[in-house]
């Protein structure tokens, strides 16, 4: 398994350098440019969140961000110290673990396509940091 691991500030610069590192280990990797785009996405979807919704735009606190692949998924795991989230999970990312049973076949409007969206979203407050999990599936 290849990864990752980068610590930013809570900046609107910052939080694109994820993005950049994310992209270039797919890439070497040979992953499509769809599934790169969907995890870009949702990485800085998220990240915007911690930023605003977390620290309150407070730029002084950092963010961890370990990004894996080992040629069956892409796993983002971000480590914050922020307040924790009130918002449900599945209105912050789209996953097909967090879709209502009856859902899983329609495409919603508001999202992307089924294709296009993360196979699982997870989040938890640990030892006072909050963990959010990103997973895509090949």
């Amino acid at each position: 398994m290849q990864t990752e691991s980068i610590t930013i500030h809570a900046t609107d610069n910052d939080i694109l350098l994820p993005t950049t590192h994310l992209r270039e280990l797919l890439m070497a990797n040979h992953v499509s440019e769809e599934i790169i785009k969907s995890c870009e996405t949702a990485l800085a979807e998220l990240l915007k969140k911690i930023v605003v919704d977390a620290y309150h735009n407070d730029e002084q606190q950092l963010i961890t961000v370990n990004i894996s692949y080992n040629g069956k998924g892409v796993y983002i795991e971000t480590q914050d110290e922020g307040s924790p989230s009130e918002i449900p999970v599945h209105n912050v990312i789209t996953a097909k673990n967090l879709l209502p049973p009856e859902s899983e076949n329609e495409v919603d409007t508001q999202t992307k396509t089924k294709q296009s969206i993360l196979d699982e979203v997870w989040y938890e407050v640990d030892m006072g940091k909050n963990i959010w999990q990103l997973v895509k599936y090949l």
